[in-house]
């Protein structure tokens, strides 16, 4: 199949750390993934600057959990590369689904909308598809994604946002429901002149989608929570955190 192209990670490089450092507790994502991967080994899909990766290693290193991870963005492989310890983790440069390590892993995580970040329908499919089959005996899949709301608007912003170390950031967002893309820029306002602008597009999928392409992966819904620190996942929850094991089965 033909893969689309997706240049969020060089768009962002630069700036992942800083503005996303608040995304997630890590301790909660370390905690959650070491408790599935038990002595084994953790993949990461997208492991950008290692915001995530780094912190599973070094405290994976006393239950002997190797970590390892792809993603499309040198630039951000070269933000992992540069932090201190970051020779615990093996990270390559390659498509996701394409490129991806055949395993066996323990668990292959998928963290915040990195699903999403593949821009069709089939693309998830084959990436599921590729998770499920490298499982070991035992795996788990980790899927991190917002739920989308069918009150979405089709169209927001300019509006403010967030202020950098830099200046000021003002969002824009453009949705195609039919097609299930979600297009948005960031314009950061640099010393008040200046204007950096960061472009991104995902294609979001309902929890029901997901669990369907799952299942046709061979997978099953075995846990889900609305955060790392496994709060309850309920009908007003804006985040879902799914754990998939290969269906029954396939295991016996």
């Amino acid at each position: 199949m033909e893969y689309s192209d997706n240049p969020y990670g060089d768009n962002f490089a630069d700036i992942y750390d800083e503005w996303y450092r608040d995304l997630d507790n890590v301790h909660d994502v370390v905690s959650l993934v070491l408790s599935l991967a038990g002595s084994g080994s953790v993949y990461e899909l997208g492991i950008g600057t290692g915001r995530l990766a780094l912190p599973i290693a070094i405290a994976g290193q006393t239950q002997g959990i190797s970590v390892s991870g792809i993603d499309s963005s040198q630039a951000m492989l070269d933000r992992l590369t540069a932090k201190p310890h970051s020779q615990l983790v093996g990270a390559t440069l390659g498509h996701m689904v394409r490129d991806m390590a055949p395993g066996p892993f323990n668990v292959v995580l998928l963290a915040y909308n990195t699903l999403f970040n593949l821009l069709s329908a089939a693309e998830q499919q084959e990436c599921l598809q590729r998770c499920a089959n490298s499982l070991q005996t035992g795996g788990r899949i980790l899927i991190d994604c917002f739920v989308p709301s069918p009150d979405m608007p089709e169209h927001s912003g300019p509006t403010p946002h967030r202020s950098s170390s830099r200046g000021y950031i003002t969002s824009e967002v453009h949705v195609n429901k039919s097609q299930q893309l979600v297009e948005g820029v960031f314009i950061e306002v640099i010393g008040g002149e200046q204007a950096v602008r960061r472009e991104w597009k995902v294609r979001y999928a309902s929890i029901h989608e997901i669990d369907n392409m799952a299942t046709q992966a061979g997978l099953q819904l075995e846990q889900r929570w609305e955060s790392y620190s496994k709060a309850p996942f309920h009908d007003d929850s804006r985040r879902h955190i799914s754990v998939y094991g290969k269906a029954s089965h396939l295991n016996s």
